[in-house]
């Protein structure tokens, strides 16, 4: 059975909860379900720039050339507010709290590895 699972991201860094989350996604899409990720505050720039985790992202989007299910949005006003908004890997959607509430009003589980969102 495809689930349809939603990450609530607000942390930005290396942390062990983002490589999880990062992970678990990547598991996820391996397994044919649909992933929604949100990304606000901090953790637009996550996707931004080249780092690693912008790199993976960039790799876990490029995945839905073959198939894969992955919605990558980054709140639009926290990536102006940290100057990522022009910086987001290829794929990666600006968006606001609306698109959140409507990947969480069609979610079969939401997860918010960091803690809260």
């Amino acid at each position: 059975m495809v689930r349809r699972i939603v990450f609530v991201l607000n942390r930005a860094g290396t942390s062990e909860s983002t490589a999880t989350a990062l992970e678990l996604i990547e598991r996820l899409l391996a397994g044919g379900h649909r992933v929604s990720v949100f990304a606000h505050d901090d953790a637009v720039t996550l996707s931004a720039g080249d780092g690693e985790s912008a790199r993976i992202v960039a790799s876990l989007l490029r995945r839905g050339v073959h198939g894969a299910a992955l919605d990558w949005v980054v709140e639009r006003p926290a990536a102006d507010a940290l100057g990522v908004a022009d910086r987001q890997a290829p794929g990666v959607i600006p968006g606001d709290h609306a698109d959140l509430w409507a990947f969480i009003r069609h979610a079969d589980v939401v997860l918010t590895p960091d803690g809260g969102a």
